[in-house]
């Protein structure tokens, strides 16, 4: 697309009403290409094709605007543990194992957008969007946890009730530092040693899997007094 046709068609875009959705699909490529530090206003401003003021219509700061990307990171990973637990069936072990293997493919196929996702600076813990958003992907992790130990799924409107069980979020920890510290370990780059001669992509699809099992049977195994 020429340089004139992107410029027509940011304008069409504003006067409908679409300036936000654009903005927000510069941030997106502009974080895929470039990384965080490639992510300003006024550079989305530029691969939206509109003026540097523009975007202030919609995002007053930058951190507004990276939270609403933040968000769409989250909705995407909740809508694939979703396709990933609908496909693993009932069984709570699979559905465990499931979802660390998608969670672990979501942060290796969209590095850039899983970093920002949990960074502890430059987002906005205010921003609703971004608050619902995490929320569903934490309640639907937090349903496979709550499968092992024999209990319903966890909706995203109960999930602030749910968590006041300081057992669960024991065990919930556990799945999540097991899951979220091998996605870090693995963008890091620090896996292949571990590898060794066997193709990462093997070793990663094996490990996962191995690990999740085993953690999965630990966590069944919680008595009803929360003890091992």
């Amino acid at each position: 697309m020429s340089e004139t046709a992107g410029h027509a068609r940011s304008r069409a875009g504003y006067h409908h009403g679409d300036l936000r959705e654009a903005l927000l699909e510069a941030a997106e490529s502009l974080l895929r290409e470039e990384g965080l530090g490639g992510l300003t206003l006024r550079a989305c401003a530029r691969r939206a094709g509109v003026s540097h003021a523009a975007p202030k219509h919609h995002f007053p700061d930058v951190s507004t605007l990276l939270s609403e990307v933040a968000a769409r990171g989250f909705d995407r990973l909740t809508e694939a543990l979703v396709a990933a637990r609908e496909a693993a069936g009932e069984d709570p072990g699979r559905r465990f194992t499931a979802a660390a293997r998608t969670y672990v493919t979501f942060a290796r196929r969209h590095p850039a957008h899983f970093r920002l996702m949990f960074r502890s600076d430059g987002l906005d813990p205010c921003n609703r969007t971004l608050a619902a958003a995490s929320a569903r992907a934490f309640a639907e992790l937090t349903g496979t946890i709550t499968r092992l130990r024999g209990e319903p799924d966890v909706a995203p409107a109960e999930l602030a009730e749910r968590v006041q069980d300081a057992a669960l979020m024991e065990d919930v920890l556990l799945g999540w530092s097991h899951v979220h510290g091998y996605a870090q370990l693995l963008l890091e780059g620090q896996l292949v040693a571990f590898a060794g001669e066997e193709q990462l992509d093997d070793f990663i699809e094996r490990t996962v899997g191995a690990n999740s099992r085993r953690l999965s049977d630990l966590l069944g195994q919680r008595g009803e007094d929360g003890a091992w």
